[in-house]
């Protein structure tokens, strides 16, 4: 049976729907596949219709001034054009109200940023530890400030989108506030101050959050231009050049290197997520991060940026030295990064996710350059150690809420994806693993399951990656009704960041790129039909390492 419309989780995610009665994903994922979401009104929505409404009252304006009151010119929330409290996915566009006398007027009130920019210092600051919150209240109340306005309305944007996933970190708002109309106000203040012309740090932290803003939502290039946009600011205010910090006071110099800092990290893992090149090189003489006598949350951020250092060097290094050896150094050092001082979940939850997703980026990288084993003790070394990281990050789910996984956005959804896929590859490469390890009460197929549907369950965000992911599930067959994930009663402070490190050398190998039809002895282990199950199948690894 065909439906005439697309099924609610198809288009909650924005992709293609087969309309059947439950649809091929829904079934893979064993969702509820409804169809009870309420259709919008047809005609002009969003931006056009806005455009529309402006420009009528622009024009009269123009013939009529003394006649129009200012507060006609207030924006259209999308709740209010649809009514049905849902968000427009053409609400992101900026709508620009008409020029007078070439003058920018904020729009959002003041009262509204400063409660916004409270959430940010209590909730977000040790993620994004770049604004101070008590500078920027006293320089909003200044309408002619259109920098700081710029900077708060795009941090108020990414604020907006967090709480709608934790809506107990504020009180309600009196208003309603869209944040994509939010994000659009911070684009017209940096237009009104011709931002390209004048680099400041203000400027640079706007074009950052609305990076974040932007990337989830899934709009790839525009979030890839302001994070380029972001770093070459910073670069014209030489934060990446050690000359830049010596007549800097202590405080002042901590910050600009968080900023630079920060950029290093999101442009590393946005390029790398994306097969990107990057832009930004740092200084190997700039001056460390202080772990003394700082701010709390701030020794979390000095040790993410750690993780991050040595991920790079792993990823940077140079293609003939990529030997073995240097695969079991690059992952044993990944793995000896501790966050020490991490208060907040949602440090942890970004440290140790990312530490994993990490390791399964060098893992993939050394398929190009040194042959696998099959001896799952053999570590990184190992066509399975998808497995094994796959174990931890579960370990790790279990200890976390959704909330804390959605609050992160895009990042920490496309890095859950790449393990998941990963493991499915491995699967595809080595599918008797899976018919082995049926005494073991969880399998590698249950794994990729859970974290399909974990990733299947979040709201908001758009994930490039789970498209790759249904479809290999889809091909294997495997259904997505896992079974249930052990729990731990380990307290999640006390977890550790990664499982015992083992140096067995490697004896049997795998080439490089494929998988090919096994030693016969390999088949004498299996059944009789073994031959005709495994077959030659090219294992998924992104290109550019």
């Amino acid at each position: 049976m065909t439906r005439s419309r697309a099924c609610d989780p198809c288009a909650t995610r924005k992709i293609k729907c087969d309309r059947g009665n439950p649809c091929r994903r829904c079934h893979t994922l064993d969702i509820p596949c409804t169809t009870s979401r309420v259709q919008s009104k047809p005609g002009p929505k969003g931006p056009w219709a806005e455009k529309r409404r402006l420009a009528r009252l622009h024009q009269t304006a123009l013939q009529h001034p003394a006649n129009l009151p200012e507060s006609q010119f207030a924006p259209i929330i999308p709740e209010q054009l649809h009514g049905d409290g849902g968000s427009s996915s053409s609400s992101s566009s900026t709508v620009e109200s008409p020029p007078t006398n070439n003058q920018f007027t904020p729009s959002l009130p003041i009262p509204l940023i400063q409660q916004y920019l409270d959430v940010y210092h209590e909730q977000l600051y040790p993620v994004w530890p770049v604004v101070d919150r008590d500078e920027m209240v006293s320089r909003i109340q200044d309408p002619e400030d259109s920098e700081a306005y710029a900077l708060c309305t795009a941090l108020t944007a990414v604020v907006l989108a967090h709480l709608k996933f934790n809506p107990t970190d504020i009180t309600q708002a009196s208003h309603t506030v869209d944040n994509g109309w939010v994000a659009g106000e911070s684009e017209r203040a940096r237009a009104s101050v011709r931002y390209h012309e004048k680099p400041s740090l203000e400027l640079l932290l706007s074009s950052f959050f609305l990076h974040i803003f932007y990337a989830n939502r899934g709009h790839v290039c525009r979030s890839t231009v302001l994070i380029r946009e972001a770093i070459t600011l910073a670069q014209f205010l030489e934060l990446d050049q050690a000359k830049h910090y010596k007549q800097l006071s202590k405080k002042e110099a901590q910050l600009h290197l968080r900023i630079i800092w920060i950029l290093s990290i999101t442009e590393r893992g946005h390029t790398t997520r994306f097969d990107l090149p990057r832009i930004l090189r740092l200084d190997p003489d700039l001056p460390p991060l202080e772990t003394q006598d700082v701010q709390h949350g701030l020794v979390a951020f000095t040790d993410l940026c750690q993780l991050f250092q040595t991920f790079g060097r792993a990823m940077d290094s140079d293609m003939l030295l990529r030997t073995s050896e240097f695969f079991i150094g690059a992952d044993q050092k990944l793995q000896e990064k501790r966050q020490l001082q991490s208060k907040t979940k949602v440090q942890q939850a970004d440290f140790l996710i990312t530490q994993q997703w990490m390791r399964i980026m060098v893992w993939k990288m050394s398929i190009f350059h040194i042959k696998l084993s099959v001896n799952a003790d053999d570590e990184n070394l190992s066509i399975c150690f998808p497995e094994r990281v796959a174990q931890i990050v579960l370990m790790y789910l279990n200890n976390l809420s959704r909330n804390i996984i959605e609050a992160h956005g895009i990042g920490m959804q496309m890095k859950l994806a790449d393990v998941a896929i990963s493991l499915a590859d491995m699967l595809s490469c080595i599918p008797w693993v899976s018919e082995r390890r049926q005494v073991m009460k969880v399998g590698p197929g249950d794994m990729v399951c859970h974290i399909a549907q974990t990733l299947a369950s979040l709201r908001g965000n758009v994930n490039p990656r789970m498209e790759i992911l249904f479809e290999k599930l889809s091909s294997r067959g495997w259904g997505c009704s896992p079974r249930s994930m052990p729990t731990s009663d380990i307290a999640f402070e006390t977890l550790p960041a990664t499982t015992a490190i083992t140096t067995t050398r490697t004896t049997t190998v795998l080439p490089i790129r494929q998988i090919e039809d096994i030693s016969k002895e390999t088949g004498e282990e299996n059944d009789d039909d073994y031959d005709d199950y495994v077959k030659r199948i090219t294992l998924h690894t992104p290109g550019g390492y």
